[in-house]
């Protein structure tokens, strides 16, 4: 325990040194800002009142709340250490290499764009007086003033108001925080009682737009009781806006909709007293006149490529219901395009119309983008004309590269060369051909360690051809309800070989399926063909004979990892549905998301004589001889159910919590499923105090290799949650957020298994089964960077159902030290676990 104790000290006094040193004094009649607090605000968070706080009078970041500010004190050592002349000599040096470029043969735009952007960054850094590395990596130190403590409180009590808290009070003062001339300004806020809205009324002159605005009622945002909230009384105004924009309105935005406060009385004294009143929302008519509705006179869909250089004399133009469609490229076909317009010459102006167009001509995926353009034709005319062009037919890609992988205190480095090549509308049909190939010699590690090496060498070599088409085959239904649905029928092909250490493997892949998106949140898969084959032929040398014997020893005890490597042939059609409104720019928002997976496997063998093999597949892909020359074939029906929801507590905090189910009964013969077809619990993105895939079945000892090493579990029944709470605690390059969690979960097989180590304890039984739950608990921090997060779990075991009855409860077991049983155990990940 020393080790760590003495980092942690040397961190500590890294950053107290840092903190101390290269101080600038404060400017004249301000004072140094060490902490913002608030005081007596009981219905409106924290978090939104600091968002108010004007962005140069927020404190300074301190990493995990400690009392240093270590990137003030790099910023003030680069003002300290800053040479003026020095930068003045650089930005001079390359404004005359930018003279130079322009005036020689050899120019180039993009190395002229580097040399200015070094220009800019100089010139930056001698305007700050300040190095652009030090004035990004620190942070320049804040300073307050009382001036500026009062306009903030007026700020914040302005904000209160708008809120609806129209009686609030909101005072500022500054307080001396220790030593160093620091100080805290404290907020003291008195919300009062929240005034409400007590009747809803819409006074509209024009009698079109009061029809409009009745017939749309069940939309409003407002209701008699609502806090009287401007930001609600302006999303309604902005509803009203969209909904006239829809309906032929063209000229009219929300200037022309206010709205007041009042009571039958007109009394303001009542209305401060009863805290409620009367809100009027009001439609003015332009003067003079009155808003008009506009109709489209004329629309046009113009697209060409622009990286065709050939000539054509004039493009080629066609009307379809209406529509003018200008193409400079024949290849563009029209039949499915016209399906995706959703305007036409004699509609009323509709902008959601407009936009649900160019969204639609955005999911062919074959046009760099979509717009559009409106021009007034008369006074109540306007013609509209989108714009797409198209994306480059051909697209080609190599990206090799050298990988590293570690394990058990084994390296290998290995290196693949990937190439693709990405065809669209080639067949004039929109769709998007991808062909990839690939050749690799890389690490695997091994699946069950035993006396040979964790990671081993293997020879790949693969391939993948998959079609795209913006249709639904083979039923092609047609309709603007389904066009609105983005429809899409994918077929796919793939080959892979491969020479691992224990033999050959040849895997083929066959798929053909259709999606729909449902909704904004939900989409819909559907495939109808999903099948696989796989040959295997185990090698005959010694590595292979002993990994040979090892899957027929775990097989004997009823774990079925063998199946993975034999040689099998797997057909299914399943469907998946997925809602998710999860808002990845929004992490501590409500949200839900919800998948179910249903599939069916082997039903075709149903209909057979023979329901374990299939005499085609047999001719078409003989065996090789060897060990288990016998192919297998499954028959099983799967379901699983996956709910996730996001409750939002505070601006900076959320709990959630995960409910995953799954149950898939192996009726075929052999009496499994495909291995990775099986269920398994553990690891980063289920119950965190277990190892990947190493948790059950039921109450069964895991299943370890000779050397002791666990084997992956896997399940017929999944029965697993989590319940998490996360917070966002700092913010430095990124927020920084905290979690404690709780898992819980099994998996169990769905048939006995008939050995003394299983019997009982590894299939499923409703007497039995709430005593193997396992249990965990842990923490974790996370780093989000926006783009993507990082993320370290630590978990703990609480109850070990692997234990015997009655000696199952762990956490008093629980020990810091290395490689313990009942320790941390670490999880990484990227994104949150659910």
């Amino acid at each position: 325990m020393q080790k760590p104790f003495l980092y942690v000290l040397f961190f500590v006094s890294g950053l107290t040194l840092f903190s101390c040193k290269n101080n600038i004094p404060p400017p004249q009649n301000k004072l140094l800002l060490w902490k913002n607090e608030f005081r007596g605000n009981d219905k409106v968070y924290k978090e939104e009142l600091e968002l108010i706080i004007p962005f140069a009078q927020r404190e300074n970041s301190k990493p995990l709340n400690l009392p240093f500010t270590p990137r003030v004190w790099w910023y003030n050592f680069g003002q300290n250490t800053f040479d003026s002349l020095k930068f003045e000599r650089k930005a001079i040096r390359q404004e005359n290499r930018l003279a130079e470029l322009k005036n020689s043969t050899g120019y180039s735009l993009k190395k002229a764009s580097r040399i200015e952007r070094k220009i800019d960054r100089y010139k930056s850094s001698l305007s700050q007086g300040i190095a652009w590395f030090y004035a990004n990596v620190g942070e320049k130190q804040v300073y307050i003033s009382e001036e500026e403590v009062e306009e903030t409180a007026l700020r914040l009590q302005k904000y209160l108001f708008d809120r609806g808290y129209r009686d609030a009070a909101v005072t500022g003062e500054l307080l001396a925080a220790g030593r160093k001339g620091r100080h805290n300004v404290r907020y003291t806020v008195k919300e009062n009682e929240l005034y409400t809205i007590d009747t809803i009324r819409y006074v509209v002159k024009d009698p079109a737009i009061d029809s409009l605005l009745n017939a749309d009622r069940r939309n409003r945002t407002l209701k008699p009781g609502d806090p009287l909230h401007h930001q609600k009384v302006e999303a309604e105004k902005l509803r009203i806006e969209q909904l006239l924009k829809n309906n032929g309105y063209y000229a009219f935005n929300n200037r022309y909709i206010t709205y007041g406060v009042t009571n039958y009385e007109e009394s303001e004294a009542l209305f401060r007293e009863r805290k409620r009143g009367n809100l009027i929302v009001e439609i003015l008519n332009p003067e003079p006149g009155k808003h008009i509705r506009y109709y489209l006179s004329e629309v046009s869909f113009k697209t060409f490529d622009p990286n065709n250089r050939s000539t054509q004399t004039a493009p080629d133009t066609t009307t379809i219901r209406g529509v003018n469609f200008i193409r400079l490229d024949n290849a563009v076909p029209l039949g499915l395009i016209r399906n995706r317009i959703f305007t036409k010459p004699g509609d009323l102006f509709s902008s959601g119309a407009i936009y649900e167009t160019q969204r639609q001509i955005s999911l062919f995926n074959q046009f760099s983008f979509a717009s559009s353009q409106l021009k007034i034709a008369d006074s109540a005319r306007l013609a509209l004309e989108y714009f797409a062009p198209v994306q480059e037919r051909f697209t080609f890609g190599i990206s090799p590269g050298i990988n590293n992988i570690y394990t058990d205190g084994n390296s290998f480095f290995g290196f693949g060369v990937p190439v693709s090549l990405s065809m669209r509308n080639v067949l004039r049909g929109l769709e998007v051909i991808e062909l990839g190939v690939r050749g690799s010699y890389e690490g695997q590690p091994t699946p069950i360690r035993t006396s040979e090496s964790a990671i081993r060498g293997s020879l790949e070599l693969g391939g993948n051809l998959n079609i795209t088409l913006p249709v639904m085959l083979p039923f092609h239904p047609k309709g603007e309800k389904i066009n609105l649905m983005n429809p899409r029928t994918t077929f796919g092909l793939g080959y892979n070989y491969s020479e691992p250490f224990w033999g050959t493997r040849t895997n083929f892949k066959l798929t053909a399926g259709n999606s729909l998106q449902l909704s904004k949140n939900a989409i819909l898969y559907f495939n109808f063909l999903d099948a696989y084959l796989v040959n295997t032929s185990y090698a005959s040398n010694a590595s292979g004979r002993e990994f040979y014997r090892t899957l027929d020893s775990l097989q004997r005890i009823g774990n079925n990892l063998k199946v993975t490597f034999d040689p099998q042939f797997v057909s299914s059609i399943n469907t998946n549905y997925v809602f998710n409104n999860q808002d990845p720019s929004r992490p501590f928002s409500s949200s839900t998301f919800f998948r179910l997976f249903v599939e069916s496997a082997g039903t075709a063998l149903n209909f057979l004589k023979d329901k374990d093999r299939m005499g085609w597949v047999e001719d078409l892909f003989p065996m090789s001889s060897g060990p288990d020359s016998v192919r297998a074939y499954f028959r099983f029906v799967k379901i699983n159910a996956d709910y996730r929801r996001s409750i939002n507590l505070t601006p900076k905090s959320s709990y959630a919590f995960r409910v995953n189910v799954g149950v898939a009964n192996p009726y075929g013969k052999n009496r499994a499923i495909p291995y990775d077809k099986s269920f398994f619990v553990g690891g980063s993105n289920s119950i965190r105090a277990w190892a990947p895939r190493s948790l059950g079945t039921g109450s069964s000892a895991s299943d370890t290799t000779s050397v002791g090493n666990t084997i992956p579990q896997p399940g017929d029944i999944l029965l697993e949650g989590s319940l998490e709470y996360r917070r966002n605690i700092i913010r430095f390059a990124g927020n920084i957020q905290m979690a404690v969690f709780l898992d819980a979960g099994n998996v169990w097989k769905w048939h006995q298994i008939n050995i003394p180590e299983k019997y009982n304890r590894s299939n499923f039984d409703f007497g039995r089964f709430y005593k193997e739950i396992a249990v965990g608990t842990g923490f974790g921090l996370r780093w989000d960077l926006s783009f993507f997060l990082f993320r370290f779990d630590w978990g703990i075991k609480v109850i070990d159902p692997g234990r015997p009855e009655g000696d199952r409860f762990v956490l008093d077991r629980f020990s810091l030290r290395r490689n313990q049983p009942y320790g941390l155990n670490l999880n990484f990940g990227i994104g949150y676990p659910f």
